[in-house]
C-alpha cells in the first residue's frame, strides 16, 4: 500500500489552523479595541454580542454556498473577505475614521463569512483523505484538533501583539493569517467531489 500523501494533509491543516488562529485573535482584539476607544465595558460587550449574531444567521447558508460554488472556492473567498474586513480597521484608524459604528460594521461583515470558510474546509476533508490515502475519520479528528489548537493560541498571540504594537495594528496579524489560509487552499491540488457531483 502506498504511504499517505502527507503534503495534502499538511496544506489543509495549515489553512485550518491559520483561519482558526485569525478568528480567535479577533475575539480578543475586538473588545480590547472598543474598550480603548470608548472606555466603555458595555460597548465592548455589545460589540462582541452584535458581531456574533451574523455568524449564527449565516451558518445555514454555508452548506448551500459550498454545494453551489464548490468547497475550495467558498473557503478561499470566505477567508479573503474576512481579511478585507479585518484590514478595514487599521485603514480606518489611519485615515481618522475609526469609530464604534465602523468597528461594529466591520466585525459584523467579517463574522458573516466565518461559517462558510469553516464549512468549506471541513467538506474538503473527504477529498483530501481520498487523494492522500488516509482514513477520513482520523483526518477529521486531526482537523478538529488543529482547529482547537489555533483557537487556543490566537488570544495568546493577540495579547502579545496588543502589548507590543497596539490593538489597532494587531488586526494586521489575523488579516495575514486569513490571506495565507486562502492561499493554501488555492494551492491544494485535490478534486472537489461535491462540485463534480453537482455539475456532472
Amino acid at each position: 500500500t502506498p504511504p499517505p500523501r502527507w503534503s495534502l494533509i499538511l496544506w489543509l491543516q495549515a489553512s485550518n489552523g491559520l483561519s482558526s488562529l485569525g478568528n480567535s485573535m479577533i475575539w480578543l482584539a475586538l473588545p480590547w479595541l472598543v474598550l480603548q476607544y470608548t472606555g466603555s465595558v458595555a460597548a465592548a460587550g455589545l460589540t462582541v454580542a452584535v458581531s456574533s449574531a451574523p455568524g449564527a444567521l449565516a451558518a445555514p447558508l454555508a452548506g448551500w454556498a459550498v454545494d453551489r460554488f464548490g468547497r475550495r472556492v467558498v473557503s478561499i473567498f470566505a477567508d479573503l473577505l474576512s481579511a478585507i474586513s479585518v484590514i478595514g480597521i487599521p485603514i480606518a484608524a489611519t485615515v481618522g475614521q475609526l469609530s464604534l459604528g465602523v468597528i461594529i460594521g466591520l466585525a459584523v461583515l467579517g463574522a458573516v463569512f466565518d461559517p462558510a470558510g469553516y464549512t468549506g474546509r471541513k467538506a474538503l476533508i473527504v477529498d483530501v483523505a481520498r487523494e492522500a490515502r488516509y482514513d477520513t475519520d482520523k483526518l477529521n479528528g486531526i482537523h478538529e484538533g488543529v482547529f482547537a489548537l489555533g483557537f487556543a493560541l490566537g488570544p495568546l498571540i493577540a495579547a502579545g501583539a496588543i502589548a507590543t504594537i497596539g490593538p489597532v495594528n494587531t488586526f494586521w496579524l489575523p488579516a495575514v493569517a486569513f490571506v495565507l489560509a486562502a492561499a493554501l487552499i488555492a494551492g491544494l491540488r485535490v478534486s472537489d467531489a461535491g462540485q463534480r457531483a453537482r455539475t456532472g
